[in-house]
């Protein structure tokens, strides 16, 4: 019990009193109260009351926001002035059929914010302005509006999140260390006399590349809230999923190309073919790293997609591999298969094709994609 409590309060001595989004807040807040009551245009007021609403610690949940209060804000303005202009009801029983409306359509339109903003807006248009609702709530529109054109742009230009540019951070890491492990793969088969890697060191490695992995996908899903509304159609996420998709199949065909049994090197053409795997692995290694350090560049933020000259001088780096599985299966294994065992064929036989794989995957993640349909398979 005591445990819990000393960990209890070492965690609430740790929590921050004030963090760099209260502090936007507060600015931006004050900054609109003071434009609001210095504006010559009533009812400024209402320009820091959105802004403090709106506002959030993501440019996604301010879009969201926003949009909400934008929309029950129209919409309680629209009904306001039917039922105060329009309709001649009785107060009790139009303002009742006025809420009920309000919740109806905001229903309709998936408010889960705006209908309470209506709402709002019917009752103090009805009950303090209702003499001159049709002036009050087009000003309101207006300080509504303009207040979630200030939060937006605070969210973006005033110590904006750090979560994109850590996800670009965290896959960049994590196609390192994919491109470190080709590498050694590609220096094993180097060796004349090539030694195993552990079991206990290759489960090592796997738990470490698979929790990058994992914190990479956990990113993103924090990601996702950055780019507003419809994510799904946003260029970015088309590019994180290309390279989601691109760790996934490097993974699944690194760990198949670990378990194979150690290359033999003899005999001597079958050193060769050898060499000439490596050779490919060598290349697709650096073009991972380049990959990797495209994802850091602040311009594929910035342009939300890759440069496409990069990928391209990246995709040709191994073009002169686009028929090698074929040509060596045929013109090697044709006249030595008596040298070999059929266990032996069927290891190199697969280190090639894995090989290759891999090389298909990263020319298709450096390929220009005009529209992302591509699915994450793994979620």
């Amino acid at each position: 019990m005591m445990d819990d409590i000393h960990h209890s309060q070492r965690g609430h001595q740790q929590r921050p009193w004030f963090t760099r989004q209260d502090l936007r807040l507060a600015a931006v807040t004050g900054l609109s109260a003071g434009l609001g009551l210095l504006s010559p245009i009533p009812y400024g007021y209402y320009l820091p009351l959105t802004t403090t609403a709106v506002l959030s610690s993501t440019y996604g949940n301010s879009m969201k926001l926003g949009i909400q209060r934008l929309l029950g804000s129209l919409m309680g303005v629209i009904i306001l002035i039917i039922f105060t202009r329009g309709l001649e009801l009785p107060l009790p029983l139009g303002l009742g059929l006025a809420l009920a409306i309000t919740r109806l359509f905001g229903g309709i339109l998936g408010l889960q914010v705006g209908y309470k903003v209506a709402g709002n807006i019917i009752v103090m248009g009805w009950l303090v302005h209702e003499q001159n609702a049709t002036v009050w709530g087009p000003i309101r529109l207006f300080w509504t509006g303009l207040g979630i054109v200030i939060s937006l742009w605070a969210s973006q230009s005033i110590w904006p999140s750090r979560t994109i540019p850590n996800l670009h951070g965290q896959f960049a890491s994590l196609l390192s260390s994919i491109g470190q492990e080709l590498i050694n793969e590609s220096s094993r088969l180097k060796q004349q006399f090539p030694t195993a890697t552990s079991p206990k060191q290759q489960q090592a490695i796997r738990i470490s590349l698979q929790k990058q992995l994992n914190a990479a996908r956990q990113q993103q899903v924090l990601a996702q809230m950055e780019l507003g509304v419809n994510p799904e159609q946003h260029p970015l996420h088309g590019l994180w999923s290309r390279i989601d998709l691109l760790t996934s199949q490097l993974l699944t065909s690194l760990w198949a190309i670990k378990s194979l049994t150690i290359p033999i090197q003899k005999p001597d053409q079958i050193k060769q073919i050898h060499y000439k795997e490596s050779e490919l692995i060598d290349i697709m290694s650096t073009q991972i790293l380049r990959i990797s350090a495209e994802l850091k560049n602040p311009k594929t933020i910035n342009c939300q997609e890759f440069n496409p000259k990069a990928m391209l001088e990246i995709k040709i780096l191994s073009q002169d591999f686009n028929q090698w599985l074929e040509q060596t299966t045929e013109g090697t294994f044709a006249t030595n298969i008596k040298q070999i065992s059929k266990q032996q064929l069927r290891q190199i036989i697969l280190r090639m094709t894995l090989i290759d794989y891999i090389r298909s995957a990263i020319v298709e993640a450096t390929s220009p994609h005009s529209k992302s349909t591509i699915t994450n398979i793994h979620r």
